[in-house]
């Protein structure tokens, strides 16, 4: 077990321990040495509550690197939501989208990229359909 120390200055005396931190002017009360508190018990375990499972149930999986938003010229989009003209842009369209490790995308829809994430939109007006993590190019 460590032992508590004290840090004193002209101004403020902060008693510092495993327990918490105590601060009192150094006028008001005179340097003492710090003892050590006895440690709480800790409190009994108790049973863990009934949780969500871990993992979707099976046929709805969802994939770890799947997004429900992504942020990007300082707005939240989220599926379903329109992106800028600018990223249905032939620019940000990803044409070799293998090469990324991105599925396949949908009829009337493209790749494109923003906020560090990549985004399946419609051809058409910009849809988001999907968004992925910018990270499954290192899967």
């Amino acid at each position: 077990m460590r032992k508590p120390f004290v840090l004193a200055s002209s101004v403020m005396l902060m008693t510092v321990s495993l327990l918490g931190v105590s601060q009192v002017n150094a006028e008001d009360a005179p340097v003492t040495p710090v003892t050590s508190a006895p440690a709480a018990s800790p409190a009994p375990a108790e049973a863990p509550a009934a949780s969500a499972p871990a993992t979707a149930p099976s046929g709805t999986s969802k994939d770890p690197l799947d997004r429900d938003t992504v942020f990007g010229d300082f707005h939240h989009y989220a599926i379903g939501d329109v992106v800028p003209p600018l990223y249905r842009s032939a620019t940000y369209n990803i044409a070799k989208w293998q090469l990324r490790k991105l599925p396949a995308p949908v009829a009337g829809s493209h790749w494109t990229y923003m906020g560090g994430d990549y985004i399946l939109i419609t051809d058409a007006e910009g849809k988001i359909l999907r968004i992925i993590s910018g990270d499954i190019i290192y899967r």
